[in-house]
């Protein structure tokens, strides 16, 4: 197997040490050949220039990862995937569980319908007067800076509100 690799490698280096020539026609077109021919001279190619590699003394040492509080677990408890809030006061409240324990440099960004409704160090938070119809919520751990550190799942639910009709005239 290795002399088949050296066989084929050496077919590829014989072009490097062909001879060039230089010919130009009657149009004035230069063109470059390694075939000789009566009127083409002979083109002195120097020697490449080359540099010997040095010793690889180099060490990758990746960059240290930021501690982001190695967040491994937030969850919404409540309201429950897909539950149907029909008490009509359109009032909601959003918990959640997190592991390990929030740090106090870190905050929760609660979202309902992809729009921040408030930010909280409580793991609660209390949504009132919501319309009726299916919202989504979400909440993000997020650090001083702003940036997210950890995202819970999406939780749907649906809100039922009954609605007066107006007295008929």
């Amino acid at each position: 197997m290795r002399l088949l690799l050296f066989c084929i490698s050496l077919t590829f280096l014989t072009p490097a040490f062909a001879e060039v020539y230089r010919s130009v026609d009657a149009d004035g077109n230069v063109a470059y050949t390694d075939r000789p021919s009566p009127d083409a001279e002979k083109v002195r190619i120097d020697k490449v220039q080359t540099i010997p590699a040095g010793t690889d003394e180099f060490k990758y040492t990746p960059p240290e990862k930021p501690d982001l509080g190695n967040y491994t677990e937030l969850e919404i408890v409540n309201p429950e995937n897909n539950h149907v809030f029909t008490g009509n006061t359109g009032e909601v409240t959003i918990s959640v569980t997190i592991q390990p324990a929030l740090r106090d440099s870190d905050s929760f960004i609660f979202y309902m319908d992809g729009q921040k409704k408030g930010d909280s160090r409580s793991n609660s938070f209390q949504m009132t007067n919501l319309d009726r119809g299916t919202h989504t919520v979400k909440v993000d751990v997020v650090n001083q800076d702003g940036k997210s550190l950890k995202s819970s799942a999406t939780v749907s639910f649906t809100v039922k509100r009954t609605a007066r009709r107006p007295a008929p005239r």
